[in-house]
């Protein structure tokens, strides 16, 4: 219906440049339009789609909207239909070199309506670059390179974190899709950015039912959706059904009840994080109850081997840094260690470990670099370490670096054009060892952060 809408409104007038085309969207944007739907009972549903009153409506229409422009004006708007999978046009974007605009903010609902502008033009480059019609630029977008990035789905990744999800915030319907949920069902949901694939998300539906209802698993990271309503957004899969737990229940156990989301109830705690302690409750009240927990996934307690008896450099590279790749995500072929790079005078030095490297001549570059060190138990030694580390991710124009000892790990994140020595995360060994710490790391290097490397890293605050 809205293509519809969009189409008769937009076939009359002239677009001969993208200029013009923004200013055609922008007029339609402004003054909107009120579809009419008549439902079961015969009467009729109206909704304002645009202007002042219609921003959010304008946005969950996108497709249908990019519908009607790309049939009126072919050659001045792309057709748009990678709706709550913001996460695989990225991706797309990235392997071909598109450029994406930055995301607008969450409460910036006119930005987010004017976002597929952006794209807009952005895509509208790339067919011009590359010499095509609009017809061969849908067929590139949804056939091609879909295609071309398809791969095997490996099973879930083992789960490094949990997280609260709700069902009914919004829409009753959440309830009769969580009730005929099977094994294979998967959906879109509100949740958090930091969710990594493979993560435990545990459903709760809100009032008038207010019980735990199921378990889930991450099928896809978390990811901003700007044409989702609620912006982060996860894909899940897998469902475990579990004995009703009633929000009296949770508020009552000892370790659920000082969790200042059960004090608040459990307003806005969609996407919040859960402890492994506050999981492993869940699990007893489950088998209070006579759940089959067994059937139930857990949190993935990394392998990482003792630290106390490593002796030499050699050792930390092969019994803690490798091992710590691999628990990143890593396969052996994604690193090189000793990499040979020139510096200054036809010097030549060799970085550990480099993730993600380019090996041409002249213009080596490294995602990632890492440096083994027996020990830095000392400022001078950690000081040494950084300045050694920080001068090859500079050479290479690497996003990050790291330093590895016995003592644990430090990452540095280039910000603002730089590295900072007061600014990195530190872990010992010991905190690696928890679910939590380990999901951290992965945030800031793992293999899917790796991936996007380009994008601007934030330390946590």
């Amino acid at each position: 219906m809205a293509a519809q809408v969009v189409f008769d409104e937009a076939v009359g007038g002239r677009v001969a440049s993208q200029d013009h085309a923004g200013e055609l969207y922008g007029r339609l944007l402004d003054e909107g339009f009120t579809l009419s739907l008549e439902v079961d009972d015969g009467d009729t549903i109206y909704t304002v789609v645009g202007g002042d009153d219609g921003l959010e409506a304008w946005i969950s229409m996108i497709q249908g909207i990019s519908l009607g422009l790309f049939k009126a004006h072919p050659e001045h708007f792309a057709l748009y239909l990678f709706l709550r999978q913001f996460n695989r046009f990225n991706e797309i974007c990235d392997e071909f070199g598109i450029a994406v605009p930055v995301l607008p903010g969450k409460a910036s609902w006119r930005d987010r309506a004017m976002f597929y502008l952006r794209i807009n033009a952005s895509l509208q480059e790339f067919r011009r670059i590359h010499g095509l019609t609009p017809a061969e630029l849908c067929a590139f977008l949804y056939d091609f390179a879909p295609h071309h990035l398809a791969q095997e789905q490996d099973e879930l990744p083992p789960a490094s974190k949990v997280w609260f999800l709700m069902g009914g915030a919004g829409d009753s319907s959440d309830f009769e899709f969580l009730d005929a949920a099977g094994d294979d069902s998967t959906s879109y949901w509100q949740g958090n950015v930091d969710t990594r694939r493979g993560d435990i998300m545990v459903m709760w539906c809100v009032s008038p039912r207010s019980y735990v209802h199921s378990v889930w698993r991450a099928e896809t990271d978390g990811f901003i959706d700007p044409f989702f309503h609620y912006h982060s957004t996860v894909w899940i899969s897998a469902p475990v059904k579990v004995p009703e737990i009633s929000f009296r229940e949770i508020a009552a156990d000892p370790v659920w009840s000082k969790k200042p989301a059960v004090k608040a109830h459990f307003q806005g705690a969609s996407g919040k994080p859960v402890t492994a302690e506050e999981y492993e409750a869940l699990l007893r009240m489950f088998k209070r109850k006579r759940g089959k927990i067994v059937d139930l996934p857990r949190l993935h307690r990394p392998d990482l081997p003792e630290h106390d008896d490593v002796e030499s450099e050699r050792e930390v590279e092969q019994r803690l840094l490798e091992p710590l790749l691999r628990e990143l995500g890593y396969v052996e072929r994604d690193w090189i260690r000793n990499m040979p790079v020139r510096m200054g005078r036809g010097e030549r030095v060799y970085p550990d470990y480099a993730i993600g490297a380019v090996l041409k001549r002249g213009e080596e570059t490294a995602r990632i670099i890492l440096e083994a060190k027996r020990e830095l138990a000392t400022e001078k030694q950690i000081l040494d370490a950084y300045q050694q580390a920080k001068s090859y991710a500079q050479r290479l124009q690497s996003a990050s670096f790291v330093l590895v000892a016995r003592e644990g790990i430090w990452i540095f994140l280039q910000e603002k054009g730089g590295f900072l020595r007061s600014r990195y995360l530190h872990r010992s060994w010991a905190e690696l060892g928890g679910s939590d710490g380990l999901h951290e790391v992965k945030l800031l290097i793992g293999k899917a952060k790796s991936r996007a490397w380009a994008a601007a890293p934030r330390m946590p605050g």
